[in-house]
C-alpha cells in the first residue's frame, strides 16, 4: 500500500474556457501544479517533476501563457528540489518518476542530478508529438527544456527510460497509463492505498470536470478525454483531478478537500 502526498509547485490563473469544454468564459480560475510523492514500505516515487529548474525557462513559460491571458503567470513557483525538501527525501531515494505530461510545467525537473537512479516513465505519444514537430499546443520549445532533453538521453542510455503505449505496472501497487485526451502524451496513474485505488488524472483539471463528466476546454481529443474520465470514475475508489486547488499535503487533506471540506 502506498501513501500519497502532494507539494504545490505553482498556481496558474487560467481562463475558465480552458478548463471546461464548451464554456465561453474568460474568468480566471486557479490551477495548482504539483509534485506528488508515492511512498510504501519498499518504494519511493514521484508523479511529475515540477517547473523548470532554470529561472529563464520558467520566464519563457510565463511569456507563452501570457499569450492566452496577460495575468496567466505562475504564482509562487517552486521546483523539484523544493518538493524533495518538503517531503524530507533526497534524490537518490527516488525509485521512479512518472510524467503525466511532456510540457515543461511537468518535465521541468527531469535532471540527472535530481533523478540519479529513478526509472522514468512517460507516454511514448508525447515524445513522438514533440519529435514530429507538429504538436497541438503549446509550441515545441515548451515540451522539454534543453537540460531535460539531455537527461532523457542519459536515462535512455542507462536503460531507465520507459516510453509507454498503454498501461505499465511500475511496481506492485502502481500503474502508469498513457491516456491521451488533453494531449496525445497525457497520462494517468492508479495507486493502491489504504482507502482503495486512487487515480491521479491529467485529463481532468478540476473537480468540475469529474462532477460534470465534461472534458477540459483545451482537450485535443475531447471524446477520448470524456471516455478516460468515465473509465477512471468507474474503476477507481477516488479520482484526483491533477490541477484542483488546495490538495497540497497529506492524503487525508486531499480526501477532505475533494469531499468539499476546507483544507
Amino acid at each position: 500500500m502506498f501513501d500519497i502526498r502532494s507539494f504545490r509547485v505553482g498556481t496558474l490563473p487560467a481562463p475558465r474556457w480552458e478548463v471546461l469544454f464548451g464554456e465561453n468564459d474568460t474568468t480566471l480560475v486557479p490551477l495548482d501544479f504539483s509534485v506528488w510523492l508515492l511512498r510504501s514500505a519498499d518504494h519511493i516515487g514521484i508523479i511529475d517533476t515540477g517547473l523548470p529548474l532554470d529561472p529563464a525557462d520558467r520566464a519563457a513559460l510565463d511569456r507563452a501563457n501570457q499569450g492566452v491571458h496577460p495575468d496567466a503567470i505562475f504564482q509562487e513557483p517552486r521546483t523539484l528540489a523544493d518538493a524533495y525538501a518538503a517531503f524530507g527525501i533526497t534524490p537518490d531515494e527516488v525509485d521512479f518518476a512518472l510524467v503525466t505530461q511532456a510540457v515543461t510545467y511537468s518535465t521541468g525537473g527531469l535532471d540527472r542530478d535530481m533523478l540519479p537512479r529513478a526509472e522514468v516513465y512517460m507516454a511514448r505519444a508525447g515524445v513522438l508529438e514533440f519529435l514530429d514537430g507538429a504538436p497541438g499546443h503549446p509550441a515545441p520549445e515548451f515540451y522539454f527544456t534543453a537540460d531535460a532533453w539531455a537527461a532523457l538521453r542519459t536515462f535512455g542510455i542507462e536503460g531507465r527510460l520507459h516510453l509507454v503505449d498503454e498501461r505499465a505496472e511500475v511496481v506492485p501497487g502502481v500503474v502508469f497509463e498513457a491516456t491521451g485526451g488533453h494531449h496525445p502524451g497525457s497520462a494517468g496513474v492508479i495507486v493502491q492505498t489504504e482507502i482503495g485505488s486512487v487515480g491521479i488524472l491529467e485529463t481532468a483539471f478540476t473537480q468540475e470536470n469529474l462532477d460534470q463528466r465534461r472534458p477540459i476546454g483545451i482537450a485535443e481529443d475531447a471524446a477520448t478525454c470524456r471516455r478516460v474520465i468515465d473509465r477512471y470514475l468507474a474503476e477507481c475508489d477516488l479520482v484526483i483531478p491533477i490541477h484542483e486547488t488546495g490538495l497540497s499535503g497529506t492524503m487525508q487533506n486531499v480526501v477532505h478537500t475533494l469531499s468539499g471540506g476546507t483544507p
